[in-house]
């Protein structure tokens, strides 16, 4: 396999999947705007990616997927409902093939996912995808979700039940 570049380029085997699962957990999660951003800044620094090569395997479609429950947490499962999702495929010239799946109905973000998925399975792009992208991204998730976390303890109100001494 060869990348971009034209040079020798191996699936890196240190790419466990559920490195991988991470990885596409993030990008799936964030906006469009954040990834646009961040895919900007590495453009200006990489020509080579400017103007990527890369092919459609499936082109970004929509359709539903039925979200599930479960009473309690851990009690009998119930159809909560249907949720939005696009989905994406694209194969590099290097025949590194990205998959992408994310709630919505945004083909670019579904687009642009599914090549960073591709370029991180790359040993020539995969560290600095994981620098300019997951690792600033997935620190941001981690803070809104701590600062959530947070905001929601302080409305927390903790019931006890008191115990009536009976005069008789």
């Amino acid at each position: 396999m060869t990348d971009v570049s034209g040079q020798k380029d191996q699936l890196d085997q240190k790419d466990t999947n559920s490195e991988r699962q991470k990885w596409l957990s993030v990008l799936a999660r964030c906006t469009l705007q954040d990834l646009q951003h961040h895919w900007n800044k590495l453009t200006k620094t990489e020509a080579d990616l400017s103007n990527l090569p890369y092919r459609f395997l499936r082109k970004a479609e929509t359709g539903l997927v039925m979200v599930r429950g479960r009473a309690g947490g851990d009690g009998q499962q119930f159809n909560l409902g249907e949720v939005s999702v696009t989905r994406c495929t694209v194969c590099l010239d290097s025949d590194h093939i990205g998959y992408a799946y994310i709630r919505g109905r945004d083909h670019k973000k579904a687009e642009l996912v599914a090549v960073l998925d591709a370029l991180l399975q790359t040993n020539r792009w995969s560290q600095q995808i994981r620098e300019i992208f997951v690792t600033p991204l997935a620190s941001a998730q981690e803070k809104a979700k701590l600062d959530r976390k947070s905001q929601i303890a302080t409305s927390k109100v903790d019931f006890f039940t008191m115990v009536r001494g009976e005069d008789a």
